[in-house]
């Protein structure tokens, strides 16, 4: 009797990890043992089974998926991904995934092999020197922060009168706060060539995003609410572009500050609300 397609598919992890294997390319036993680090005598019987259930065919000495082996494991990967990701840390179970539209959150996945950058103690009022380094270093930047960061602002025009393009967006509390103690700093900014300067409405569930060349940050506000200057950080390019694909979200949910001139409506407005007419952030 033929064993049913979840059992065979998830009862064993072996399998499941065979199945994913396969599902980047034809392997011969060599490489599934050597891959999986696996012998023949633990290996073969799964592979008889996944054979018997057809999804998985032998040819010319390779292993390879059928096409109904090729469309479960379309549809298994994002589920072993999501799972890989909450096993490593409790991050994404503890904060709040509002700021992230369904679509993205729908591959979180890609975020699999992150690592959490937590606060130091004794830097808990200074800049991380991790951050500090990823942000300098970059050739490219795209930044979303919803909290006054003083500290990366002289970082942000150093990159661009080095010719780096940088985009920033600001939400409404952030920007005027920013105008009330950096004006000239910030309105420089808004006139060098290749920087974008983009507001957005306040109230929005995302920290801080940062995304470069060399990788993706990501802080998320805790579930009470508070923030714990925590960052996920992820170097891979299928994170990198799930993080670019948030960012421009945002972007296209924001008003571009196009110079200082254009920036001067928003000098004073402190309660005025100047994105009333604006819709809401929609994360559906």
């Amino acid at each position: 009797m033929q064993l049913q397609l979840l059992d065979v598919v998830f009862r064993s992890r072996k399998r499941s990890d065979l199945l994913l294997l396969l599902g980047e390319e034809a392997r011969t036993i060599e490489d599934i043992k050597t891959i999986l680090d696996v012998s023949p005598t633990t290996i073969l019987p799964q592979i008889k089974k996944l054979t018997d259930s057809s999804l998985v065919i032998q040819r010319d000495g390779y292993y390879e998926l059928t096409d109904m082996g090729e469309e479960i494991v379309k549809k298994v990967r994002p589920l072993v991904d999501v799972l890989t990701l909450l096993e490593q840390n409790d991050y994404w179970l503890e904060h709040d995934l509002g700021g992230i539209p369904l679509y993205l959150q729908d591959r979180l996945g890609d975020l699999k092999d992150f690592r959490l950058i937590e606060p130091d103690p004794s830097q808990i009022f200074e800049p991380r020197t991790e951050i500090v380094n990823f942000i300098s270093d970059s050739s490219h930047l795209m930044v979303f922060s919803s909290f006054f960061r003083p500290e990366f602002l002289p970082i942000y025009s150093r990159l661009g009168r080095k010719g780096v393009k940088v985009s920033l967006i600001f939400t409404e509390s952030v920007l005027e706060k920013t105008l009330h103690n950096y004006e000239r700093k910030l309105k420089k900014f808004a006139d060098m060539p290749n920087t974008e300067l983009f507001v957005c409405n306040d109230g929005v569930k995302l920290a801080e995003l940062i995304v470069s060349d060399n990788g993706m940050l990501c802080s998320l506000f805790a579930s009470n609410g508070r923030f714990h200057h925590d960052h996920a950080f992820c170097s891979d390019s299928r994170a990198l572009e799930w993080g670019k694909e948030l960012f421009d979200f945002y972007k296209t949910r924001s008003r571009l500050i196009k110079d200082s001139k254009d920036m001067d409506r928003f000098s004073c407005t402190t309660g005025a609300g100047f994105l009333s007419e604006s819709p809401l952030l929609s994360l559906q």
